[in-house]
């Protein structure tokens, strides 16, 4: 297949409405379009339920890609987590469990509950996160583009990379200059606006780096979708 446009979306968080809006802009066409998801699709907004429901549906959609997230990796090992009755409280505190809830989980949690399809629909989420792959590796118009959610060592090859970088770093968004090479590197993790830009997809480093995070639980905030090839922006309303 020739890729026409290689898509990208950034964290999304439980944002239905504005995941629905920017969507359809898009118009995703599975026989000329790749389009790679970064992570985070629940948590902090208040609709996590139907964006669990679409993701599910779409898991095995030709020319979607889903990579997994910190908020991700949060729900999983929060699932597996011991129950709190059987932990000191210190312990409890600083448990996978409290660690999810404390950072946007519990609203994700309660609405999951309300759904009434707790048990299943949680069951399924479980076994597509442990599906889901940290990073991927594609090429296009003559370019080599690695994805994954938060950041990674430019140094090292993907095989080799640390799990919690690719999940939760932030160096490369600090510092764009330590990417020196020709492979264009995408990540979500860390919103713009708290690097001091705008509201939208930004190319740093001469275009070495790609920032997809545009918070989309910020005030200001929207859900984003890049097409690398032409660097057309798609935002949610």
């Amino acid at each position: 297949m020739k890729i026409e446009r290689l898509l990208v979306v950034g964290d999304i968080h439980g944002q239905w409405d504005k995941f629905q809006s920017l969507f359809a802009k898009v118009r995703f066409n599975p026989e000329r379009d790749l389009m790679v998801f970064l992570g985070d699709y629940l948590d902090r907004g208040d609709k996590p339920v139907p964006l669990m429901d679409f993701i599910l549906a779409h898991q095995d959609t030709k020319g979607m890609i889903f990579l997994r997230g910190n908020h991700e990796q949060m729900f999983r090992d929060a699932h597996y987590a011991m129950p709190a009755e059987k932990k000191g409280f210190w312990e409890w505190l600083s448990s996978p469990r409290q660690m999810w809830l404390d950072n946007g989980g519990r609203v994700t949690c309660d609405k999951i509950k309300e759904s009434g399809r707790g048990e299943a629909l949680t069951r399924a989420w479980i076994e597509w996160v442990e599906r889901l792959p940290l990073c991927t590796e594609l090429s296009a118009a003559g370019k080599t583009y690695w994805f994954m959610h938060a950041d990674c060592d430019p140094g090292l090859p993907l095989s080799k990379q640390d799990q919690n970088v690719l999940l939760w770093g932030r160096s490369l968004a600090n510092h764009p200059e330590l990417h020196q090479g020709e492979t264009v590197i995408v990540l979500g993790h860390t919103p713009v606006q708290y690097l001091g830009y705008a509201a939208k997809p930004q190319w740093l480093n001469h275009g070495r780096l790609v920032l997809m995070d545009t918070g989309s639980y910020c005030p200001d905030g929207c859900v984003s979708c890049a097409d690398l090839l032409s660097r057309t922006i798609y935002q949610s309303d």
